[in-house]
């Protein structure tokens, strides 16, 4: 995940108030000091009275859209910004988050234009750098985005977000200890950052370094212990550690922090299918596809525990759909050969098998000499 950086409402109280009314001001005031405490309800409500008393005070509206974007209102968030700007057109600080902002909702290009403009007027403003190289990968331009990420560390090299990016960089480009190296960075100059401790789970997880990745993943739900991701993964890690009853309940966790989840269902039946628990996993994959019904996978493995429960007929159906969504599965081809020959539907399942060789599953070519002599 490759992250931008805000302006956040703390840094408020160290921007000038300009020659705005007294009553303004004070409702200014309030609304940083309630934002700092996590009501963003109540400053929202004492920017909007700023604006109110002043309708021509530039912060109140850049203040006010911060609170807006910290609850999701990206649309109010982005009026405010625009208003911001035109009282006030010099603010590096209003184009840096409306760039933000811009990035958010999908006009990647109108963000650049608002970093290029905020690092026009603050020429070391590091933050901004580091958010125009996330909307440049985003563009799938990456020597630009680390180009920038490197001019933010430069700037300054206590941003740790900036890191946190190009170790993401070097991750896609397979490169994992030198993305370990630099997500390290970030976590050593942020010590709460839990999103890079994720990150750097993930690379250590890619080099097969699965106790170290659980260390990792562990630390980043300490930090967060909301992490639904990070709970997944960490299950998985823990399967692959043969600890299924441990990564069961991360996957328990994950789904109770997301009931909608239809990854956190579908990792739960693989824990129930190596468990033996047959039903459990049918149950789970399931849920899984009623929350995703294009979840190939899911029919898949369904398929196969329905075959451990002698279910052949369901587990046909199951291998059938994972086909249609996935026709490139050659284990689908496989399982649902071997469905159709114990259904003694000799000649399609021998059908199903030469073509899962022929698509390199090497299973296949036993069943074939075993059923289709």
């Amino acid at each position: 995940m490759n992250l931008k950086s805000a302006i956040i409402i703390a840094v408020l109280v160290l921007l000038p108030l300009a020659a705005h009314s007294e009553s303004s001001k004070e409702y200014i005031a309030a609304g940083i000091t309630k934002a700092q405490s996590g009501d963003f309800n109540g400053a929202l409500s004492d920017f909007t009275k700023a604006i109110g008393e002043d309708p021509n005070s530039a912060k109140a509206y850049y203040s006010r859209a911060l609170a807006k974007s910290t609850m999701g209102n990206l649309k109010g968030a982005l009026s405010d910004y625009n208003k911001s700007i035109e009282l006030t057109p010099d603010s590096p600080l209003a184009y840096n988050n409306r760039g933000n902002i811009k990035d958010d909702t999908g006009d990647t290009q109108g963000a650049i234009a608002d970093y290029d403009r905020a690092i026009e007027l603050a020429p070391d403003f590091a933050l901004a750098y580091n958010n125009r190289g996330t909307s440049k990968k985003d563009l799938g331009d990456t020597k630009g985005a680390l180009s920038d990420y490197n001019r933010a560390i430069e700037l300054n090299p206590k941003i740790g977000v900036a890191y946190n990016n190009i170790g993401n960089l070097k991750s896609e480009a397979g490169d994992y200890q030198g993305a370990i190296v630099d997500f390290s960075k970030a976590v050593k100059l942020s010590p709460k950052f839990a999103i890079a401790y994720f990150n750097m789970a993930n690379a250590k997880d890619d080099l097969g370094d699965y106790n170290g990745a659980l260390e990792d993943y562990s630390k980043a739900i300490e930090i967060n212990p909301k992490y639904l991701d990070a709970y997944n993964n960490r299950g998985n890690v823990k399967s692959k550690l043969k600890d299924p009853y441990g990564a069961l309940q991360d996957f328990n966790k994950a789904i109770e922090l997301n009931p909608n989840s239809s990854m956190a269902y579908y990792n739960r039946g693989l824990s129930y299918y190596r468990l033996d628990k047959y039903e459990e996993a049918i149950e789970s994959y399931s849920k899984a596809i009623e929350l995703n019904p294009r979840f190939a996978q899911a029919y898949d493995s369904r398929a196969r525990s329905k075959g451990m429960t002698k279910d052949y007929k369901g587990a046909l159906s199951d291998f059938t759909m994972a086909i249609d969504l996935n026709p490139g599965n050659a284990k689908a081809y496989y399982g649902s050969g071997y469905a159709k020959v114990l259904l003694e539907k000799t000649e399609s399942g021998c059908a199903d098998l030469k073509k899962s060789e022929e698509m390199g599953y090497t299973e296949a070519k036993d069943m074939l000499k075993q059923y289709c002599n």
